[in-house]
Protein backbone atom coordinates (compact mmCIF):
# COMPACT_ATOMS: atom_id res chain seq x y z
CA UNK A 1 0.00 0.00 0.00
CA UNK A 2 1.22 3.39 -1.58
CA UNK A 3 1.85 5.39 1.83
CA UNK A 4 1.50 8.86 0.22
CA UNK A 5 -2.22 6.97 -1.27
CA UNK A 6 -4.74 5.17 0.62
CA UNK A 7 -8.12 3.36 -1.24
CA UNK A 8 -10.58 2.36 1.60
CA UNK A 9 -13.31 -0.11 1.68
CA UNK A 10 -15.50 1.22 4.30
CA UNK A 11 -17.58 -1.09 6.59
CA UNK A 12 -21.55 -0.41 6.66
CA UNK A 13 -22.34 -1.72 10.37
CA UNK A 14 -24.58 0.16 11.57
CA UNK A 15 -27.88 -0.32 13.21
CA UNK A 16 -31.13 1.15 12.31
CA UNK A 17 -31.30 3.42 14.56
CA UNK A 18 -27.69 4.47 14.10
CA UNK A 19 -28.59 4.74 10.04
CA UNK A 20 -31.71 6.45 11.17
CA UNK A 21 -29.32 9.26 12.61
CA UNK A 22 -27.76 9.77 9.62
CA UNK A 23 -30.85 9.73 7.35
CA UNK A 24 -32.91 12.29 9.94
CA UNK A 25 -35.97 9.95 10.53
CA UNK A 26 -37.65 9.77 14.05
CA UNK A 27 -37.56 6.27 15.46
CA UNK A 28 -41.34 6.41 15.91
CA UNK A 29 -42.09 7.24 12.52
CA UNK A 30 -43.67 4.69 9.92
CA UNK A 31 -40.51 5.88 7.46
CA UNK A 32 -38.65 4.18 10.43
CA UNK A 33 -40.31 1.27 9.87
CA UNK A 34 -39.66 1.00 6.20
CA UNK A 35 -36.26 1.59 7.21
CA UNK A 36 -35.81 -0.94 9.56
CA UNK A 37 -37.11 -3.58 7.27
CA UNK A 38 -34.15 -2.52 4.56
CA UNK A 39 -31.46 -2.42 6.99
CA UNK A 40 -30.41 -6.56 6.32
CA UNK A 41 -30.40 -5.35 2.65
CA UNK A 42 -28.09 -1.83 2.58
CA UNK A 43 -25.48 -3.64 5.73
CA UNK A 44 -25.73 -6.02 3.18
CA UNK A 45 -25.37 -4.18 -0.10
CA UNK A 46 -23.87 -0.91 0.61
CA UNK A 47 -20.13 0.00 -0.96
CA UNK A 48 -19.13 3.23 0.41
CA UNK A 49 -15.46 3.66 -0.76
CA UNK A 50 -12.89 6.15 -0.54
CA UNK A 51 -9.12 7.20 -1.69
CA UNK A 52 -7.12 9.37 0.45
CA UNK A 53 -4.03 10.92 -1.14
CA UNK A 54 -1.50 12.79 1.31
CA UNK A 55 -0.16 15.86 -1.17
CA UNK A 56 2.66 18.99 -0.44
CA UNK A 57 1.77 22.07 -1.29
CA UNK A 58 4.72 23.35 -3.68
CA UNK A 59 4.18 27.14 -3.35
CA UNK A 60 1.41 30.33 -3.05
CA UNK A 61 1.68 33.28 -4.92
CA UNK A 62 -0.94 35.72 -4.82
CA UNK A 63 -4.00 34.00 -5.33
CA UNK A 64 -2.31 31.08 -7.16
CA UNK A 65 -1.51 27.77 -5.27
CA UNK A 66 -0.03 25.02 -6.32
CA UNK A 67 0.01 21.31 -5.27
CA UNK A 68 1.91 18.59 -6.27
CA UNK A 69 2.65 20.26 -9.37
CA UNK A 70 -1.25 21.18 -10.02
CA UNK A 71 -1.97 25.00 -10.08
CA UNK A 72 -5.56 26.46 -8.55
CA UNK A 73 -6.57 30.13 -8.78
CA UNK A 74 -8.05 30.09 -5.98
CA UNK A 75 -8.30 33.39 -3.32
CA UNK A 76 -10.08 31.21 -0.93
CA UNK A 77 -7.26 27.92 -1.58
CA UNK A 78 -4.79 30.33 -1.22
CA UNK A 79 -5.73 32.22 1.90
CA UNK A 80 -6.32 28.44 3.92
CA UNK A 81 -3.43 26.98 3.14
CA UNK A 82 -0.47 29.63 2.78
CA UNK A 83 1.64 28.54 5.44
CA UNK A 84 0.74 24.79 5.18
CA UNK A 85 2.97 22.23 3.66
CA UNK A 86 0.91 19.22 3.46
CA UNK A 87 -2.45 18.83 2.73
CA UNK A 88 -5.41 15.66 2.20
CA UNK A 89 -6.96 15.10 -0.57
CA UNK A 90 -10.18 12.85 -0.76
CA UNK A 91 -12.67 11.51 -2.95
CA UNK A 92 -15.24 9.94 -1.36
CA UNK A 93 -18.57 7.96 -2.62
CA UNK A 94 -21.62 5.93 -1.75
CA UNK A 95 -20.65 3.92 -4.17
CA UNK A 96 -23.87 2.28 -6.34
CA UNK A 97 -23.84 -0.83 -4.09
CA UNK A 98 -27.54 -0.44 -3.38
CA UNK A 99 -28.65 0.03 -7.30
CA UNK A 100 -27.41 -3.53 -7.33
CA UNK A 101 -29.67 -5.01 -5.08
CA UNK A 102 -33.48 -5.79 -6.89
CA UNK A 103 -35.03 -5.62 -3.57
CA UNK A 104 -34.15 -1.46 -3.41
CA UNK A 105 -34.92 -0.89 -6.58
CA UNK A 106 -38.40 0.74 -6.11
CA UNK A 107 -37.58 1.94 -2.73
CA UNK A 108 -38.84 5.55 -1.91
CA UNK A 109 -36.14 6.14 0.07
CA UNK A 110 -32.94 4.98 -1.42
CA UNK A 111 -31.58 8.47 -2.87
CA UNK A 112 -31.99 9.54 1.08
CA UNK A 113 -30.26 6.07 1.77
CA UNK A 114 -27.48 7.01 -0.48
CA UNK A 115 -27.24 10.07 0.96
CA UNK A 116 -26.90 8.84 4.36
CA UNK A 117 -23.97 6.56 2.83
CA UNK A 118 -21.90 9.46 2.23
CA UNK A 119 -22.20 11.37 5.06
CA UNK A 120 -21.06 8.37 7.21
CA UNK A 121 -18.39 7.71 4.65
CA UNK A 122 -16.72 11.22 4.94
CA UNK A 123 -17.27 10.83 8.59
CA UNK A 124 -15.51 7.60 8.72
CA UNK A 125 -12.50 9.44 6.08
CA UNK A 126 -11.88 12.13 8.82
CA UNK A 127 -12.04 9.68 11.85
CA UNK A 128 -9.04 7.61 9.48
CA UNK A 129 -7.26 10.44 9.10
CA UNK A 130 -7.06 11.53 13.03
CA UNK A 131 -6.30 7.77 14.16
CA UNK A 132 -3.67 6.69 11.44
CA UNK A 133 -1.73 10.33 11.15
CA UNK A 134 -2.92 12.63 14.34
CA UNK A 135 -4.66 14.70 11.72
CA UNK A 136 -7.60 16.87 12.05
CA UNK A 137 -9.52 17.42 8.34
CA UNK A 138 -12.66 18.75 9.05
CA UNK A 139 -11.80 22.17 7.73
CA UNK A 140 -12.31 21.80 4.41
CA UNK A 141 -12.74 22.72 0.29
CA UNK A 142 -14.53 21.43 -2.25
CA UNK A 143 -14.22 22.33 -5.96
CA UNK A 144 -17.82 23.94 -6.50
CA UNK A 145 -18.44 24.57 -3.41
CA UNK A 146 -17.65 28.49 -3.95
CA UNK A 147 -17.66 30.89 -6.83
CA UNK A 148 -14.05 31.22 -6.24
CA UNK A 149 -13.33 27.52 -6.80
CA UNK A 150 -15.48 26.26 -9.32
CA UNK A 151 -16.35 22.39 -10.30
CA UNK A 152 -13.83 22.47 -13.04
CA UNK A 153 -11.03 22.04 -10.66
CA UNK A 154 -12.23 19.18 -9.95
CA UNK A 155 -9.89 17.25 -13.43
CA UNK A 156 -6.60 18.75 -11.47
CA UNK A 157 -7.85 17.56 -8.77
CA UNK A 158 -8.28 14.09 -9.49
CA UNK A 159 -5.19 14.29 -11.22
CA UNK A 160 -3.31 14.20 -8.15
CA UNK A 161 -5.54 11.65 -6.74
CA UNK A 162 -5.17 9.01 -8.93
CA UNK A 163 -7.05 6.56 -10.85
CA UNK A 164 -10.51 7.09 -9.11
CA UNK A 165 -11.58 3.97 -11.56
CA UNK A 166 -10.52 2.09 -8.37
CA UNK A 167 -13.69 3.06 -6.40
CA UNK A 168 -16.24 3.17 -8.91
CA UNK A 169 -15.85 6.73 -9.57
CA UNK A 170 -15.61 8.62 -13.17
CA UNK A 171 -15.48 12.84 -13.76
CA UNK A 172 -17.66 14.55 -16.79
CA UNK A 173 -16.32 17.20 -18.92
CA UNK A 174 -17.67 19.74 -16.81
CA UNK A 175 -16.05 18.67 -13.11
CA UNK A 176 -19.15 16.39 -12.37
CA UNK A 177 -18.45 13.35 -10.21
CA UNK A 178 -20.81 10.24 -10.82
CA UNK A 179 -21.92 8.65 -9.21
CA UNK A 180 -24.06 11.59 -7.45
CA UNK A 181 -23.61 10.91 -4.13
CA UNK A 182 -19.45 11.11 -4.19
CA UNK A 183 -17.68 14.64 -3.50
CA UNK A 184 -13.93 15.71 -3.66
CA UNK A 185 -12.42 17.17 -0.53
CA UNK A 186 -9.20 19.37 -0.05
CA UNK A 187 -8.84 18.86 4.47
CA UNK A 188 -6.22 21.18 6.06
CA UNK A 189 -5.28 22.15 9.46
CA UNK A 190 -7.51 24.84 10.41
CA UNK A 191 -10.29 25.41 13.65
CA UNK A 192 -13.09 23.29 11.40
CA UNK A 193 -13.31 26.23 8.25
CA UNK A 194 -16.61 25.15 6.13
CA UNK A 195 -16.97 26.64 2.80
CA UNK A 196 -20.52 27.25 4.08
CA UNK A 197 -19.46 30.49 6.18
CA UNK A 198 -18.40 32.08 2.79
CA UNK A 199 -21.49 30.86 0.87
CA UNK A 200 -24.40 33.29 -0.25
CA UNK A 201 -26.64 30.58 -0.98
CA UNK A 202 -29.00 31.86 2.64
CA UNK A 203 -31.40 29.78 2.43
CA UNK A 204 -29.08 26.16 1.25
CA UNK A 205 -30.60 23.31 3.18
CA UNK A 206 -27.38 21.60 3.97
CA UNK A 207 -25.51 24.67 5.19
CA UNK A 208 -23.28 23.34 8.21
CA UNK A 209 -21.77 27.14 9.21
CA UNK A 210 -23.64 30.57 9.10
CA UNK A 211 -22.56 32.99 7.08
CA UNK A 212 -19.63 35.02 7.95
CA UNK A 213 -19.99 38.64 6.00
CA UNK A 214 -17.24 39.73 7.74
CA UNK A 215 -14.28 37.05 7.08
CA UNK A 216 -16.06 37.24 3.27
CA UNK A 217 -14.86 41.04 2.78
CA UNK A 218 -11.74 40.37 3.85
CA UNK A 219 -11.15 37.90 1.74
CA UNK A 220 -12.38 38.96 -1.04
CA UNK A 221 -12.55 42.05 -0.95
CA UNK A 222 -15.58 42.79 -1.76
CA UNK A 223 -18.95 43.29 -0.21
CA UNK A 224 -21.09 40.02 -0.03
Amino acid sequence: MDSERIVLSIPVTLTAEEFGKYCRIQPDSSAFDMLEEAMPLIQQWAAPKAIIKWASVDRINGSLCTIEGHTFDSTIVAEKLRGQQRVFLSVITAGEGLEKCDELEDDAFLDLYNGALLFYASEYVLRFMKEQFGFDGSSMLNPGSLPDWPIENNHSFFDIVGDVAEIGVTLNSAGYIKPWNSGSHLHFAGDGFKSCSLCKKYDCIGRQAPFDAKEYKRIFHSEP
